[in-house]
């Protein structure tokens, strides 16, 4: 009875260690095959526009010193999604001026963008040369809000203007909707208004969250990356 015992317990171990080196086997040949996939993947991908709720994003980043072949590629390595910044004097002023009532020329962008002007720093001041051109940019915020809150959000193509000028969104490692440099007044606008779609241009996505969609829903990985997408995006 006992060496029966003492056998089963041999054979049941010995397939143990043969499951095991199984999956290590397996997880082995994933992972090369993730290489391959991230290899062949597509430059049709391209960069789509897709609709994203804005109340999901998470934060903002700085796209601005991106090196050029960062900004070609849509599989992003690094730690560029832990570079976190804020964009308050965007962010308040959206609030003061759509939200609160407060005259533009009170607030605290239209203060920081004079006092950029009178400086002659050279910092960058969204075009404004004059404080004719500040007035016509505050001019030209005032109409896009108009225009989302009576008529929706349309993309830019709808609108008759250049297609890359959409919200600037990426998802991180964690498939967390981040934000670019581009339409963040937009996207504080849409906020406001309490939009749950809005169009974005996603720029891209971070290779550990295109490599979980791999793993979930297997190769190829143009296919695996769709279908994560469509989990994020709305109608």
């Amino acid at each position: 009875m006992r060496e029966r015992v003492a056998l089963a317990r041999r054979k049941a171990t010995r397939a143990a260690r043969r499951a095991l080196r199984g999956a290590l086997l397996a997880a082995g040949v994933h992972r090369r095959g993730f290489a391959q996939a991230r290899e062949a993947f597509p430059e049709r991908f391209g960069k789509p526009i897709l609709r994203f709720d804005p109340r999901e994003v998470g934060s903002l980043i700085d796209t601005k010193h991106w090196p050029r072949s960062q900004h070609r590629a849509f599989l992003l390595d690094g730690n560029w999604d832990r570079v976190r910044v804020e964009r308050p004097i965007i962010a308040r002023t959206i609030e003061q001026v759509f939200a609160e009532g407060v005259p533009y020329t009170e607030s605290d962008q239209f203060a920081h963008m004079v006092a950029v002007l009178e400086s002659g720093s050279g910092e960058w001041n969204y075009r404004c040369e004059s404080l004719e051109d500040i007035h016509a940019y505050f001019a030209s915020l005032e109409a896009a809000f108009v225009s989302i809150r009576d008529e929706g959000y349309r993309t830019q193509a709808e609108l008759g203007g250049d297609r890359w000028d959409e919200i600037q969104a990426y998802l991180d490692r964690r498939g967390t909707l981040v934000i670019g440099n581009e339409g963040n007044h937009r996207y504080e606008m849409a906020r406001v208004l309490g939009l749950t779609s809005v169009p974005m241009q996603l720029r891209g996505v971070h290779t550990a969250w295109a490599r979980s969609c791999y793993d979930r829903f297997g190769p190829p990985l143009e296919r695996a990356v769709r279908a994560g997408l469509e989990e994020r995006t709305v109608d």
